[in-house]
């Protein structure tokens, strides 16, 4: 799947993918759980050792980089459900450093096994009604969904067609917190948000919208609410709108980001369109 989808998110970049054969381009995927491993890895045993290579999480990059011919870094990021934005994060910097020229970024998370569900239930971030109701005060937990996705990173002078352009890109990691491993900390995250703004130059005040993680729990959400309150809602004199795409899809976890950015894509087009229809509108009544 990841293997398609990168075929796909090339020729949507205008480019014919013959084009990147011995080139440097780098293929960072984002991932946690592998659960076709259980099924490829100790139920079958296909001759020539294929089972093995094919539930490695490496092979998941190293698959693309071999069937295109690609001779930049290759490897499989793992943080959780940050793996999707951390991958970018990655291709981001191998990019900005000068190491390749683009980067294929991918993302997956596939539910096949229900004893996975059971192990995340059991660790009580599920909800138990199925329903995902981020910053509600129902919030009862997530409901695990399916993405397979892939972006195709490059400088902009090089792009044929560009549909976002990421600024700036950051990460960092809250170390040792009392509550746990699994709880946020809203102090990391207001640093983050601190450093991320201050060194890409963009006033937060120009800010209108901010796809949030929002997870519905409510260990996780309180603490993210606080970090962007605390940061982007200084000096601003309209209202911040944030949201969370799980409301609508549910959680895929390690591949969460990329489903955050693909809303977030299409609430631009959104805003442009309603925007475009209120000039016209305008336009129409000044000369009736």
């Amino acid at each position: 799947m990841l293997l398609e989808h990168s075929y796909e998110a090339i020729i949507d970049a205008g480019i014919n993918p013959k084009q990147l054969q011995g080139k440097d381009t780098a293929v960072v995927i984002g991932a946690a759980y592998t659960e076709s491993q259980k099924k490829f890895l100790y139920e079958t045993a296909q001759i020539g050792g294929h089972s093995i290579i094919g539930s490695s999480k490496t092979t998941l990059a190293n698959m693309i980089s071999y069937n295109f011919n690609l001779k930049g870094p290759s490897y499989t990021i793992d943080t959780a459900c940050s793996s999707s934005l951390s991958a970018m994060a990655v291709g981001y910097d191998l990019i900005m450093s000068g190491i390749c020229e683009d980067a294929i970024i991918g993302t997956v998370n596939l539910c096949f096994l229900p004893v996975g569900t059971l192990h995340f239930f059991r660790l009580g971030v599920l909800s138990p009604s199925g329903h995902c109701r981020p910053f509600d005060i129902g919030a009862s937990g997530y409901s695990r969904s399916e993405t397979a996705s892939v972006i195709y990173l490059q400088k902009v002078k090089n792009a044929k067609r560009i549909y976002a352009i990421c600024t700036h890109i950051k990460l960092n990691s809250d170390g040792y917190k009392e509550e746990g491993i699994t709880y946020p900390s809203s102090f990391m995250q207001s640093t983050l948000l601190t450093e991320l703004y201050n060194e890409c130059g963009i006033p937060t005040s120009c800010l209108d919208y901010v796809e949030a993680h929002g997870t519905a729990t409510k260990a996780g959400d309180p603490p993210e609410v606080n970090a962007i309150s605390n940061i982007l809602c200084k000096n601003r004199e309209t209202p911040l709108m944030i949201g969370s795409v799980k409301s609508n899809l549910g959680h895929a976890e390690p591949a969460s980001g990329f489903t955050q950015i693909a809303k977030v894509k299409q609430l631009l087009f959104l805003f442009i369109i309603i925007k475009f229809v209120f000039i016209l509108r305008n336009h129409i009544c000044t000369y009736a």
